[in-house]
C-alpha cells in the first residue's frame, strides 16, 4: 500500500481558499437578515437575493422564525419574511397602529406587495385576524396556524366547546391593554371568532388552517373552525391541513413544501 506524499505548499492556499469561501456564505447569509425599527418596536426582515416578480411577502403575526423551514423555504423563492415585535398586546388597536406603519414601510417605501400573505401562529391567529378586518384588501393569504380566534378560549381559559388551559397571565395582560375591568366585561365585549371577517371572504383572501384536532391549548372547535365555515358558508376559497390527534405543538408540517406551493400559489 502507498500514499501519494503531502504537499503543504500545494494544500496550504486550497485550505484558506475553502476557509474563505465558508466565511463569505457565512456573511452572506447573515446579510440576509435586516434588523429595524418601528414605531418603537423591533422589526426582523428576511431579505431575499432576488426578490419575485411582484414582490411577495410572508407577515408574520407571532413568533417570528418558529417555522423556519417555512420562512426559509419562501426566502428561497423570493419572498420577503417579515416580524414586528408587539408581543403582549393580542391584535389590539394599539398593535395594529405599529402595524400600519409597517405596512407603510414595507409597501408604501420598500414597493413589496400591496397584499402580503399573513401568518398567525397561536396567539399570532389574534393580530391577522385583526388586520384582516381592518383592511381586507390588503391580504392575499390567512394562515391560521393553530391560531387563537376567540380570545375567551386562550388566554381566557373559558370552557366554550372545549375547555381549555387557558393562561391567567396572558388574560390579565389582555385586559389591561383592552381597558377591560373585569372578567364579565372581557367575556361581554371581546370579538367573536368570525366577526368582522366577512370582507376578507369577498376580497378574496385565501384561508389556511393547519391545526391538531386534539389542541388543549387553542381548541381547535372553538377558535379556527369558526373561521373555516364562515369560509365554507360563503363561498370561500381554503385549504386544510387537519392533523388528527395533533395537540397545540408542533406547529406547521414536518415538510414545509405543501405550505410554501399553496403559499406561492396564492400571494397576489
Amino acid at each position: 500500500c502507498t500514499f501519494a506524499p503531502l504537499h503543504i505548499k500545494n494544500v496550504m492556499p486550497r485550505i484558506l481558499l475553502a476557509l474563505l469561501g465558508l466565511a463569505f456564505c457565512a456573511v452572506a447569509s447573515a446579510a440576509t437578515v435586516e434588523k429595524l425599527t418601528i414605531d418603537g418596536k423591533a422589526v426582523t426582515v428576511k431579505v431575499p437575493t432576488q426578490a419575485a416578480p411582484g414582490k411577495p411577502w410572508l407577515w408574520v403575526g407571532e413568533f417570528g422564525g418558529h417555522l423556519k423551514k417555512l420562512e426559509d423555504g419562501l426566502v428561497e423563492k423570493g419572498w420577503h419574511v417579515v416580524y414586528v415585535g408587539v408581543s403582549n398586546q393580542f391584535g389590539s388597536a394599539r398593535a395594529m397602529a405599529t402595524w400600519e406603519k409597517a405596512y407603510e414601510e414595507f409597501h408604501g417605501k420598500r414597493g413589496l406587495s400591496a397584499k402580503p400573505a399573513l401568518l398567525g401562529i397561536s396567539r399570532g391567529g389574534l393580530y391577522i385576524n385583526a388586520w384582516a378586518r381592518l383592511h381586507p384588501d390588503r391580504v392575499s393569504v390567512l394562515y391560521l396556524d393553530n391560531g387563537v380566534c376567540d380570545i375567551r378560549s386562550w388566554p381566557g381559559g373559558v370552557a366554550l366547546t372545549h375547555q381549555s388551559k387557558g393562561s391567567a397571565k396572558d388574560w390579565a395582560l389582555y385586559k389591561t391593554e383592552f381597558g377591560y375591568a373585569n372578567d364579565d366585561e372581557a367575556k361581554a365585549k371581546s370579538l367573536q371568532p368570525a366577526e368582522g371577517l366577512l370582507p376578507a371572504i369577498k376580497a378574496g383572501v385565501f384561508l389556511i388552517s393547519c391545526h391538531g384536532t386534539a389542541d388543549k391549548t387553542v381548541p381547535f372547535e372553538d377558535n379556527a373552525a369558526h373561521i373555516i365555515k364562515l369560509w365554507q358558508d360563503n363561498g370561500g376559497r381554503m385549504k386544510l391541513w387537519a392533523k388528527e390527534g395533533g395537540d397545540h405543538h408542533p406547529h406547521g408540517l414536518p415538510d414545509a413544501a405543501p405550505l410554501i406551493e399553496v403559499l406561492t400559489a396564492e400571494a397576489k
